[in-house]
């Protein structure tokens, strides 16, 4: 260290040190905004700061928390062919209903039916559901449904006294007594 600077030079050394930790502080502050705000910026994740999990980003809903993509267009045999069935404490009906999963397999004249139907009727819709979109899942109690209009339960032939919501472009009906998701119909908005 050099003892007898003049204060001038002092004065000097010190500002520049002062300048370099500004900048450097500077930097880094605009680098940590942007770290978490660029991924939003550009839709690259659903949360600030989330990396990409790869899901497919395009559907109504994925698996909250975890990036797995949402099921499409299946139904529960159970569900459809025994919609007055109740739950009980053992959990029975919702493996029924999660267990007879299969594919929708609709036509498009079908489609193009529930198109129609669900155009004119003002059920209840949401982007993003607070829910897994997979047959079976638990629907929670705040969120809102609506009794499945009949022209819809002849088009399915099943599903009678069922419960609906619109998430996205898909039709979610849920089973009235357990309720849970007991088909899921896509493209239909």
């Amino acid at each position: 260290m050099v003892k007898d600077l003049p204060r001038d030079a002092e004065r000097e050394g010190t500002r520049k040190l002062m300048m370099w930790g500004s900048a450097v502080a500077a930097i880094l502050f605009v680098g940590f905004g942007l770290w978490f705000a660029a991924p939003q910026m550009f839709g690259v994740t659903d949360y600030v700061g989330r990396p990409s999990t790869g899901a497919d980003n395009s559907a109504p809903a994925t698996t909250v928390g975890t990036g797995v993509p949402t099921q499409r267009d299946a139904v529960s045999t159970a569900a459809k062919q025994d919609p007055a069935a109740n739950e009980d404490s053992s959990g029975a009906r919702a493996r029924q209903i999660k267990e007879s999963s299969q594919p929708a397999n609709l036509s498009a004249q079908q489609r193009e039916q529930l198109r129609s139907v669900l155009s004119t009727s003002q059920g209840p819709a949401m982007d993003r559901p607070n829910f897994e979109m997979m047959i079976g899942t638990s629907v929670p109690r705040q969120t809102e449904t609506a009794d499945l209009p009949p022209e819809v339960t002849q088009i399915l032939n099943g599903f009678w006294g069922d419960q609906y919501l619109i998430a996205g472009k898909s039709l979610v009906i849920v089973d009235h007594h357990s309720r849970r998701v007991a088909a899921i119909i896509a493209d239909v908005r």
